[in-house]
């Protein structure tokens, strides 16, 4: 019986997940065409992917940094950190630098007529950037993991790991044993993480292709129609990052080819694509990073779930080509000034922004904000505001794929320059 069960999952189970995903893509968009609306039903699959995925985050953030930053020597710490934090800063500045130059080239939104449009809007506080590292930091660890505060647990979880880094080695043998059985704890939670997220990517494919099926039946081809300037604009900065920038840093940096690299990482890339979420796509981007491209895990598991909360390349390509958009469409010019604001806010406002879909449009109205262009009902800039939130969801998936990819190109090159990348996996 037992035997039977497995040979009519053989097909799905035999396949590798990136075509099952894709193909789950592909199959989704025809389905959502043709069936329309009505496809909303399956919509429930889709969402039960995400809480499933969600479901998993926080234990596997907390136990995978505390054992990887745990499991490094206090000396290295140091080091790996100033490395990935380096990287990481070093290409959000790059992406909002050639957003502000491929928005100028391209120059999306000229021209576009949106006279007498209405749409709701309300201004929102830019924070402080005073502000943006104090929330980082959580008043109650509890309450963090209560309200699903990823990049405070994160927080919390890189201070428990350079605790446990330091004290494991402790002259005292109390204490060492002490901290020795918690650290085997998060080890054991780690491993059973691990192993739970396993089982639900196997659930992937169904959660993409409801997803992706209900999209295309809710807005068809025709969201593509009166933006495609801005959506190819973005897409141009995406590709540009993927390709250009980190393909140059990864050669020059890691030493290796980054078409193998691609080749190895497309079930991460692909995942993040379809569900727009760094941190959902995050257990893969793991397995993905040790499996595939031999990264250690005492790496992965600091530089991987840091990045998804830091480091949003593709974010910052959106934020600076959106709020260009805007002001072409509202026949506003905005000076060198608020041009350098622009990429400041964005630099540092996608480290505070965390991985999850549908974020962006918030952070994206707080930079509108920023440069002077405020949404208030009834405006030009209300009613381009509007359109840009319309195909958010287009914009989101090249996004976040550019933002996971960012990460895993980081990940390999601090994992090389430490000497704990398997090099038998790049033969």
């Amino acid at each position: 019986m037992v035997e039977k069960q497995k040979r009519f999952l053989g097909w799905y189970f035999g396949t590798p997940l990136v075509w099952r995903i894709l193909i789950a893509l592909i199959i989704g968009a025809i389905v959502g065409l043709i069936v329309g609306p009505k496809i909303a039903v399956i919509e429930p699959l889709g969402t039960l992917m995400i809480k499933l995925l969600k479901m998993i985050i926080l234990p596997l953030i907390f136990s995978a940094i505390v054992t990887g930053v745990g499991g490094m020597p206090a000396s290295k710490i140091g080091r790996v950190a100033g490395k990935i934090l380096l990287y990481y800063v070093s290409t959000t500045v790059f992406a909002a630098t050639f957003g502000l130059l491929f928005s100028q080239i391209f120059k999306p939104g000229l021209g576009l007529s949106l006279s007498g449009t209405a749409a709701e809007g309300a201004a929102v506080q830019t924070p402080s950037v005073s502000s943006v590292l104090l929330n980082m930091v959580p008043d109650n660890v509890a309450a963090s993991f209560a309200n699903g505060a990823y990049l405070q647990v994160l927080v919390f979880a890189v201070i428990f790991g350079i605790a446990i880094s330091f004290l494991r080695d402790a002259k005292d043998d109390t204490i060492r044993e002490a901290v020795l059985t918690v650290y085997k704890f998060c080890q054991g939670t780690a491993e059973l993480m691990f192993s739970i997220t396993k089982g639900v990517l196997e659930y992937s494919p169904i959660g993409v292709f409801a997803l992706i099926s209900v999209l295309f039946a809710q807005e068809g081809t025709k969201v593509i129609g009166s933006v495609a300037k801005l959506v190819l604009t973005c897409y141009i900065g995406y590709a540009f990052q993927l390709l250009i920038v980190y393909g140059l840093l990864f050669t020059i940096l890691a030493k290796l080819s980054y078409a193998k690299f691609i080749a190895k990482a497309k079930d991460a890339m692909l995942m993040a694509f379809a569900t727009r979420s760094s941190s959902a796509t995050l257990p893969l981007t793991l397995k993905v990073a040790e499996e595939n491209l031999g990264v250690s895990r005492n790496i992965g598991s600091f530089t991987l779930p840091l990045g998804s909360q830091i480091n949003l390349d593709g974010e910052a390509y959106y934020q600076i080509i959106s709020v260009f958009f805007v002001a072409f469409a509202a026949g506003i010019h905005l000076t060198a000034i608020q041009k350098l604001i622009v990429i400041l806010v964005v630099t540092i406002g996608t480290m505070g922004t965390a991985g999850i879909a549908g974020s962006g449009p918030v952070v994206l109205l707080a930079v509108m904000n920023m440069v002077g262009l405020n949404v208030e009902p009834g405006t030009v800039v209300a009613g381009a505001f509007a359109l840009v939130l319309g195909i958010d969801v287009i914009l989101d998936m090249g996004r976040t794929m550019c933002n996971v990819t960012g990460d895993m190109v980081g990940t390999c090159i601090v994992a090389k320059s430490e000497g704990m990348l398997d090099m038998e996996k790049w033969v």
